[in-house]
């Protein structure tokens, strides 16, 4: 994954090689990646809970996965993803990649997510959030 850090000093450019998972996240403002689709939900959650909070994440999901994050209530896909990562984050579909810009194409089609945390975060019990979502 690559972390881009912008500072008012000097502009940054940080990659990190290694377990997004697995690995202590440093300050940055805007996350842009690209990741196995098996870690998509822990991904947006360690993100999400992250501190000091990043200003947005552009990332690319499986597109049923994205349109998971982005479903509002009553929708058919709305879902406890949905509500957990809303309750944190503004959500927005930026575009759909289809699975022909791949080589070799993958089975499934792609989507970039923006994900903007909601500044101030919910007045919310972060380890019992942390126990319920992953």
């Amino acid at each position: 994954y690559v972390i881009i850090s912008i500072s008012s000093l000097a502009s940054k450019l940080q990659v990190i090689v290694g377990d997004v998972l697995k690995t202590d996240l440093p300050f940055f403002d805007v996350c842009v990646a690209n990741l196995p689709f098996k870690i998509s939900s822990p991904f947006v959650f360690k993100l999400l809970l992250h501190r000091p909070l990043f200003r947005c994440a552009i990332v690319m999901f499986q597109h049923e996965f994205a349109q998971r994050l982005v479903a509002k209530p009553g929708d058919k896909l709305y879902c406890r993803l949905s509500a957990n990562v809303q309750l944190l984050a503004r959500v927005s579909h930026l575009m759909k990649v289809g699975k022909n810009n791949f080589r070799p194409p993958p089975k499934v089609e792609s989507s970039v997510v923006r994900i903007e945390p909601i500044i101030p975060p919910p007045p919310i019990n972060y380890k019992e959030y942390k126990i319920l979502t992953g």
